[in-house]
Formats: structure tokens, sequence, C-alpha cells
């Protein structure tokens, strides 16, 4: 059975090595690679990104994060006309291949979305891939709205969603 819970630092060996299998095992542009600051940042939730997880025992197996970093947020909240609200951006959802299919994208994005709304922010957004239809998908399924297509981050095409918290 599945638990679904905080990643700490004592999983960190786990984390990366989910990142590297997933990552090796997607096609090219569906993920924007993490920079090293990022991954130097993996625990800081309060300045980065609350990370959760799935567990299948003590095997870490899936995560999500939640970007919260206003700074990060900056070109975002500009593309969408939110200059003058909080908010932040569901990403970073990747699940090994052998436990695809079992709920656990949708399942997390749902534990971010609460800490969202928790911390008092007034829109969530994400993004992905115009070629895949499962994270479109479990964007969808916990409420997100299609926005726009666009070219982020260095010239990666992406789908925009949104959602209105408060």
């Amino acid at each position: 059975m599945l638990e679904f819970k905080k990643i700490t630092e004592e999983y960190k060996d786990q984390l990366f090595k989910l990142i590297d299998v997933v990552l090796s095992n997607i096609p090219e542009n569906h993920f924007i690679p993490y920079e090293q600051w990022e991954l130097d940042s993996m625990f800081d939730e309060e300045n980065y990104a609350p990370l959760y997880g799935a567990f299948d025992g003590d095997k870490l197996v899936g995560m999500a994060q939640l970007y919260v970093s206003q700074e990060m947020m900056s070109g975002f909240k500009k593309d969408f006309g939110l200059e003058e609200f909080l908010v932040c951006e569901l990403g970073g959802n990747l699940v090994l291949p052998e436990y695809r299919g079992q709920g656990i994208t949708p399942t997390l994005q749902k534990i971010e979305l609460e800490i969202a709304k928790e911390r008092g922010f007034d829109y969530i957004i994400s993004m992905a891939h115009p070629e895949n239809p499962s994270s479109k998908k479990s964007l969808e399924k916990v409420g997100l709205k299609y926005y726009k297509t666009m070219s982020v981050a260095g010239g990666f095409l992406r789908d925009l969603y949104m959602l209105k918290l408060k």
C-alpha cells in the first residue's frame, strides 16, 4: 500500500535516483531539466518548494513539488497578469515507470494544492508538455484549467494551466 508524505533528507539518495531514472525514461523536452541550484534547494520548503512523495514501504516511487518562491514566479506572474498576487507553481511531478497509472500524481498534486491554500496563495499555476496527455489530464483532474500554450524557460513549449485559490 502506498503512503504519501513529506520527503526528508534521509531519502536524498532515493530522490536523486528517482529523478535520474524518470528523466532518462521520458521523451526529450517533456520535463525541463533541473538546474544545479534547484537540486541544491530540494529540501528548502520555505524558500523553494515543499516536496512530497509516494512511498511503497521505504521505497520512494513518486514526487511532487510546490514552487513557492515569488522571485522564481515573477516571469509567470507577468505572463498570467498576476503581478500583484501570491502565485505558486505545481511541478516536479515524477513517478517511476512501473508505478504509473496508480493515481500517484493526482494524489500528490492534491496534497500540494492543500499546502498552497494553507499558505494563503491566491493562484496556483502549472505547465505540461503539449504532447503529454497524462500530465494535462492530472492537472485538470485537480481543478487547474488550460490558459495558453507558450515557450518558457529557454524555449520549452508548454501548455500553461491555472487555478484561482481565493
